[in-house]
């Protein structure tokens, strides 16, 4: 069997529904699973909704929920499909939810973080309702399979974990049975419940970490995940005109790009299916016949050959954290008690730097970062600059390649960098720079390594966008 996910704009037309049916259908030899995002926007809906309802505007509550509500109602009967019973009860059910949701909140409620989960659950709850139902339309025997009932989380809401031992035995209870019926189910991504029943979600992008992690549950061999772009490209396309797509790619190398900012896959995705060994495909639901990107476990040494680097990744909005020790120079302990302190107010750290007097960090959460700056200053002085980006390059062992390095910051020699990290990975090298030279810098890569002739095994050129 294999697992399918579709992202929101792959549902979030009657035209993109249609064609996702035609998708599954062409795949029903292999025995698919569905994982669905929400439809385009809906999250983002959704959460302005709850914060609406923090702010205590009934109106602006009253109009998210008719909009939302509206969206999935006009998709229903562009279907064809406003006289299904299922349907409505599904939606008449997603209204009554957000009701109660949010007045709690307009009552002023506290438990922000919670509620907001049950209203952000909402999008995925209706597009796998929605996607269910069309494909019982179109004779294709397929089933809404909640995922609330399957995916058992830990209680951070908005970031939950998956107890990947309990909801391994109830995925294989719940969805096996319907597989070996040779019927679809079509889940949520995204969402789960944690050991009290109060639901979860595992954080924005989370629908393709949640078809990895049912793909590993289930030992399916394939997933794919489906999206508007072509596959793993080599630069962002926003920044970079004459991207490549990248046709073969291993796990670590995918996951380092999730890790540093590559739009298409969420930094967790890869990481169940590094566990089993499942390879993961990318694909355009717009263009179901290309070949999108193939990320393997390992790729042969003929294919890696004179193709070292394989993309160029960033992340924004980054803040560079210099801490240089007081008064405890070289003593034992001064770095675990940086960490200790991070780790206090749950605020992971990207990119490490030291010399013999200080330590370098950079952090894209700073909500907390007052009451860390706070507790460092008691034992070292602290200095913190904003508007920074890390730029990443990425490809197999290139940490190995004599002259590496020099070919990266040669071709960056009026750039200030602030910050550089190799050899922490064999497959990346990282440094920070202001956000101001984002544009400039991922350029000039990008023409000094995919400039000229380039592995055909590994690349392609990517389609033109209208």
């Amino acid at each position: 069997m294999i697992v399918m996910k579709f992202g929101g704009t792959s549902v979030g037309s009657v035209d993109a529904i249609r064609r996702v049916g035609d998708i599954i259908r062409s795949r029903q030899q292999r025995n698919p699973l569905i994982v669905v995002s929400a439809v385009a926007k809906t999250t983002d809906k959704l959460i302005s909704l709850g914060e609406a309802a923090v702010r205590g505007d009934s109106d602006a509550v009253a109009d998210l929920i008719q909009e939302i509500i509206d969206l999935h109602r006009q998709i229903i009967a562009d279907l064809g499909l406003s006289a299904d019973d299922k349907l409505q009860a599904a939606l008449d059910m997603a209204r009554e939810d957000l009701r109660r949701h949010t007045g709690h909140l307009l009552q002023g409620g506290r438990e922000i973080k919670q509620i907001q989960d049950a209203i952000s659950s909402t999008g995925e709850y209706l597009s796998s309702n929605i996607l269910a139902r069309y494909l019982n339309s179109v004779d294709i025997d397929a089933v809404m399979a909640d995922a609330r009932e399957i995916v058992v989380t830990d209680s951070q809401f908005g970031s939950a974990i998956p107890q990947v031992e309990e909801s391994t035995s109830r995925a294989q209870a719940k969805l096996l049975p319907y597989l070996e019926r040779r019927v679809i189910p079509v889940m949520q991504g995204f969402i789960g419940r944690n050991q009290d029943g109060l639901i979860t979600t595992l954080g924005r992008g989370g629908s393709d970490y949640s078809a990895t992690l049912i793909a590993a549950m289930l030992q399916a061999e394939a997933v794919e995940i489906w999206t508007d772009v072509d596959g793993v490209m080599t630069a962002d396309p926003t920044l970079v005109r004459e991207v490549k797509r990248i046709r073969k790619m291993t796990f670590q190398e995918a996951a380092e790009l999730a890790y540093f900012g590559a739009r298409v896959l969420h930094p967790a995705t890869i990481l169940p299916a590094v566990e089993r060994g499942i390879p993961v495909y990318v694909y355009n639901t717009m263009r179901p016949d290309d070949s999108g990107t193939e990320i393997l476990p390992v790729t042969t040494d003929r294919e890696s050959n004179g193709s070292l680097v394989k993309s160029i990744a960033y992340k924004e909005g980054l803040s560079v954290v210099t801490i240089k020790s007081t008064r405890m120079l070289m003593a034992y302990g001064f770095m675990a008690s940086i960490f200790d302190i991070f780790n206090k107010y749950k605020t992971p750290v990207d990119l490490v730097s030291t010399s013999e007097v200080s330590v370098s960090i950079t952090v894209d959460r700073t909500e907390n970062l007052d009451q860390i700056l706070q507790e460092l200053n008691r034992f070292a002085e602290t200095d913190v600059q904003h508007g920074k980006a890390v730029v990443c390059v990425v490809g197999e062992n290139i940490r190995k390649v004599r002259g590496m390095p020099a070919r990266i910051f040669n071709t960056l020699e009026e750039t200030e960098i602030h910050l550089i990290s190799q050899g922490a990975s064999e497959i990346n090298i990282s440094f920070v720079i202001d956000e101001s030279e984002l544009a400039t810098v991922v350029n000039r890569l990008h023409d000094k390594f995919f400039t000229g002739p380039l592995n055909e095994e590994i690349f392609a050129a990517a389609a033109a966008t209208s």
